[in-house]
């Protein structure tokens, strides 16, 4: 990596706004995160991890920086924890009305590798919500948890018909303009 820095560029902001994340949301979690890969100076979203390294997002480009780890964001005194696959499944989170992020922990795992090795840090929480992608391997890792204790609650039904939380998020989006074109309003 070679900087990091508050978002500005256009083109960053243009990929959040595709994916339906407002870029004040993105700019309290992300950087913009200036990089080499195979000679050429790169430029993605940057969503830090508690080691260091960045998961690191652009139109064309899906990857990370080493050291890979986990990213917890906490407050005080929550007794849930949401996890997640990916960080812009956790922006998505953010960016849906009804969630009151004070009173939840977040693990955003970055890989599900690291789903077990989190297990300890989420059984500390008397609640944990788990919005893991609904592919092969995450429906997998959630079926695993929900076997290790009661605590462990499948949050995925709610964008069941998607692949994980940024596409249901873009999807409404979509349903909501579309029907706002067709006249009707909810």
């Amino acid at each position: 990596m070679i900087a990091a820095k508050p978002i500005t560029n256009p083109v960053l902001c243009r990929y959040l706004t595709e994916r339906k994340i407002p870029v004040e949301i993105a700019e309290k979690y992300c950087k913009e995160v200036y990089f080499d890969l195979n000679g050429r100076r790169n430029l993605a979203i940057g969503f830090e991890n508690k080691s260091g390294g960045f998961e690191l997002r652009n139109s064309l480009f899906k990857g990370g920086s080493s050291p890979k780890d986990i990213t917890q964001i906490s407050s005080d005194g929550a007794k849930e924890v949401a996890v997640f696959e990916g960080f812009f499944s956790f922006l998505s989170y953010q960016a849906l009305p009804q969630n009151n992020p004070e009173l939840t922990n977040f693990l955003i795992l970055n890989s599900l590798s690291f789903f077990e090795k989190s297990r300890q840090m989420m059984e500390q929480h008397d609640k944990i919500n788990l919005y893991l992608d609904r592919d092969e391997a995450g429906i997998k890792n959630t079926e695993v948890g929900l076997k290790w204790d009661a605590k462990y609650i499948d949050k995925s039904h709610l964008y069941k018909n998607c692949k994980d939380l940024n596409d249901y998020l873009v999807l409404q989006s979509q349903n909501f303009k579309h029907s706002h074109r067709l006249g009707r309003h909810f």
